[in-house]
């Protein structure tokens, strides 16, 4: 790939930050489907609104949730974590006593991270006003305590679990109160925002443990947790619904739970526009490193067609996102490497290449199964103006492979299923090309297509099955 490819956000940026403008607008509930760029979104628009906005951007995915308790725990050294990657932050002595259970955080955010956070801390020495041996207690202390872990001497934390379980989860410790204080001290005149982000890659078994502590803190105080003037919660809104009505049944008031997660209504995302726009070039930006390919990929090469057809079409209906869009630009399949395609006089080229374009397509998908059920969602769909196709030119190949008859004369036709095939005459007798009689060449088109596929016709065993 000639350069990383990055979506504008711009047609986005203006009308969510409209929306963080509302007055007393202090919970948004950020919705969009997985994948489709919120994360990107969000860094890219609070990174460029830096004068604005102070954000705090936390995955609760990385928790090792032992009980709801812990969530506002492991939240606090989250955060704490961010607030020393920031720049004019600094800790002294008088802030050490609220860190006396910080050691116990570190469990609670799983052992696999005590080497990460080690080094995490070493890196950030220089940020703290005094040592870190003084501050955080991440030299000796830290290191007996990292040895008593792996030795399975335990009791420490147990009792500090015991002990949480008696907190009330809405009560300010210390910890909470000097982070609340930093955090209002570095944002100055601007907003504070905490995003709970990748809501979506929780264990569904733990969404609602998350939500269900706020919630519970939404209820009880007038303002957010560690005094952030914003809390957005970044989640498909579709997809949590389904979640929990699944969970405490179809009966469940979930709008009633749901609206004590945002002050106004949900956001919905839609960088849509945006990610169409980019398709002709992430096409073009896939990972080939045969020459012979090159056309076939670029412009108007009938690989970048095919792809950029159904590429379009899938992210237009809402049934591809982002990742799996720049999959082949990160991933490379065997037949785009040297020597996974030729040219020759006796090799038919064009159905190679059709055969490469499906394959790229199905990586993309995931897999045969998923793309073949939506190309049945795409077959119903209209086609955008930007979405051209060659269907007459790939035709051909698709109904010689399917043994169906292609007809001889120009005014002569062929009937398959409820279509009337009739040849196209051109200038070169050796190019082939076909047309349904009432105008469906589409439909005609995507019903070849998915019998092709599901019968894996685009798996050969050998150069030969290309031989003219």
């Amino acid at each position: 790939m000639d350069e990383e490819i990055q979506i504008s956000v711009e047609s986005v940026k203006e009308d969510f930050g409209s929306r963080l403008e509302i007055a007393g607008d202090s919970r948004v509930f950020f919705s969009g489907k997985f994948g489709i760029g919120k994360t990107y979104f969000l860094k890219q628009f609070f990174n460029d609104e830096n004068a604005s906005y102070e954000a705090f951007h936390i995955f609760p995915v990385n928790y090792q949730i032992h009980n709801n308790e812990d969530i506002f725990e492991l939240m606090k050294y989250d955060i704490l974590v961010e607030l020393l990657q920031k720049e004019g932050v600094t800790f002294d002595k008088k802030d050490f006593d609220s860190f006396i259970d910080l050691e116990n955080l570190l469990y609670l955010w799983g052992k696999e991270h005590v080497t990460e956070v080690l080094s995490a801390g070493a890196s950030l020495i220089p940020k703290l006003g005094r040592p870190i041996k003084e501050v955080i207690g991440l030299a000796d202390n830290f290191i007996k305590y990292k040895n008593e872990l792996e030795k399975g001497e335990k009791g420490k934390i147990e009792e500090f679990i015991r002990q949480m379980k008696d907190k009330d989860i809405t009560e300010t410790d210390a910890l909470s109160e000097l982070l609340k204080n930093k955090i209002k001290n570095l944002k100055g005149d601007r907003k504070s925002v905490l995003i709970l982000d990748d809501l979506d890659r929780v264990d569904p078994e733990h969404i609602f443990r998350i939500l269900n502590i706020f919630s519970a803190y939404f209820e009880k105080e007038r303002e957010n947790k560690f005094g952030f003037d914003i809390v957005i919660v970044v989640a498909d809104y579709a997809n949590i619904r389904h979640t929990y009505l699944h969970r405490y049944g179809e009966k469940a008031d979930f709008s009633g739970y749901l609206d004590k997660f945002f002050t106004v209504s949900p956001y919905y995302f839609d960088n849509k526009r945006a990610v169409i726009d980019m398709v002709d070039r992430i096409v073009k930006q896939i990972k080939n490193e045969n020459p012979d390919l090159d056309a076939a990929i670029g412009e108007s090469g009938y690989i970048k067609l095919f792809l950029q057809h159904i590429f379009i079409k899938a992210v237009d209906a809402e049934i591809m996102n982002l990742r799996e869009l720049l999959k082949a630009t990160r991933y490379q399949l065997v037949e785009l490497r040297k020597g996974g395609f030729r040219q020759g006089p006796f090799i038919n080229e064009f159905h190679w290449i059709l055969d490469i374009a499906i394959k790229i397509a199905i990586h993309s998908f995931s897999n045969l199964d998923d793309f073949v059920d939506k190309l049945r969602v795409l077959k119903a769909m209209r086609t955008p103006p930007e979405a051209e196709m060659p269907y007459r030119a790939f035709m051909p190949i698709l109904l010689r492979s399917l043994s169906v008859e292609i007809p001889e004369g120009a005014n002569s036709t062929v009937n398959w299923g409820e279509y009337s095939i009739q040849r196209v005459v051109n200038d070169d007798p050796e190019s082939i090309s076909v047309k349904e009689v009432n105008g469906k060449n589409e439909q005609l088109f995507y019903d070849l297509l998915i019998i092709y596929i599901q019968e894996k016709r685009f798996e050969k065993r050998g150069d030969f099955q290309y031989e003219r």
